[in-house]
């Protein structure tokens, strides 16, 4: 946009300067008129952005004139309060700077304001104007605009990627071989990992590390100068850029539970949990056992099959993990590739009883059993197969 504007710009200049030049040699002034009457929005209106790519504010003033009928062009024109004399930001006008007016979106206000020093959920009142252009004369309009600005919680700029870093992650500083996100949508980032008390996490939105983000509590703040975690731990990490809430859940353990026979061995008082999985690294937990149970009697179904993956937090919340497809009722043809779409898994709450089956094959035999929080395999998935 900026490239057409001066190009445009340029070709004002050549007809103005044709314009001055008559056949007695008389100049005609090709300086603008300053603008000096504002429509939209008026002085000291209060904007509350929000997160849209839609949202978006007018801006509309009246025309400035040039004596030699030359079409004068516009920029708008954003200042800090205390300081009227250098633009903060600039925004071309519509139809590339030929309209007296404005749209300006919520997103870019919002980069405006940090351009002011106002941060991210914080209130500012920043000065807007209007340059006037004929070819190569600028004039600035005579009065300001007051325009008080509440910022969004969340960044403008979402990062296409995001990489666990720091002393205090798997894989430690070295940002090139840092783990990566998964990214369920385009503003939510999620891991899971072991961290280690005491030590330095962040996140970077490239493996230069050139553009990075840290945790301030719950919040996301822009760099790498933030807070770890106080407990050594596996964590599940989740960062919301949109509102730049950051939420950690410790997980203490995670196990497979069959999910109506209460024949196995009881764990924590629950006689549905065969075993507790052991974390690996790289967002994976697997255990090799052999599943053995008692005798159902039930003759369509002489072992329980029906099971799920059953997540415990530390702070007493709990979520269990089961089919994408929940009408799967029918034990699978072992062998089974692992990137069949029956081994893929989503959340729910509770120990909710929607479930796979485990084969035939799979008991009174050694088993390898993995769950994967991950993007190895595209979705969260898990995989079970005799040893």
């Amino acid at each position: 946009m900026k490239s057409i504007f001066y190009k445009s710009l340029a070709l004002v200049a050549f007809l103005g300067a044709a314009a001055s030049c008559t056949n007695d040699l008389e100049y005609t002034d090709v300086t603008p008129t300053p603008v000096t009457s504002f429509y939209e929005p008026a002085n000291e209106k209060a904007v509350k952005l929000v997160p849209s790519n839609s949202a978006s504010l007018f801006f509309e003033w009246e025309a400035a004139h040039v004596v030699s009928g030359a079409v004068p062009q516009y920029e708008l024109a954003f200042y800090k309060a205390d300081d009227t004399k250098t633009p903060i930001y600039k925004v071309v006008s519509d139809n590339n700077g030929a309209k007296p007016m404005a749209t300006v979106t919520h997103k870019s206000l919002a980069k405006i304001m940090a351009a002011a020093g106002v941060g991210m959920g914080e209130t500012g009142t920043i000065k807007w104007g209007v340059i006037s252009y004929a070819g190569a004369n600028s004039t600035p309009s005579t009065t300001l605009y007051d325009l008080t600005v509440t910022r969004f919680i969340g960044f403008n700029e979402i990062p296409d990627a995001l990489y666990l870093v720091g002393a205090g992650t798997e894989t430690g500083d070295d940002v090139s071989a840092a783990r990566a996100f998964s990214k369920p949508d385009a503003d939510y980032f999620e891991i899971f990992s072991k961290l280690t008390a005491g030590q330095k996490i962040y996140f970077s939105g490239d493996k230069e590390g050139l553009s990075t983000f840290c945790l301030n509590g719950n919040r996301i703040n822009e760099g790498e100068e933030g807070t770890g975690v106080e407990e050594t731990g596996v964590y599940r990490i989740s960062l919301d850029f949109s509102t730049a809430k950051a939420t950690l859940s410790k997980i203490d353990h995670v196990y497979m539970r069959f999910t109506d026979f209460d024949g196995f061995s009881a764990i924590s008082g629950d006689g549905h949990l065969a075993f507790e999985f052991d974390y690996q690294g790289n967002g994976v937990y697997s255990k090799e056992a052999t599943i053995k149970t008692k005798d159902t009697g039930w003759s369509w179904d002489p072992y329980e099959s029906r099971y799920n993956i059953y997540m415990k937090y530390a702070d007493g919340n709990n979520t269990s993990w089961a089919p994408t497809n929940t009408g799967i009722d029918a034990k699978p043809n072992m062998p089974l590739d692992i990137t069949s779409s029956y081994w893929t898994m989503q959340e729910f709450p509770n120990t909710v009883g929607y479930k796979w089956k485990l084969s035939s094959s799979c008991y009174n035999v050694p088993c390898l059993i993995s769950v994967y929080f991950n993007s190895e395999y595209g979705a969260y998935t898990h995989f079970t197969k005799a040893l």
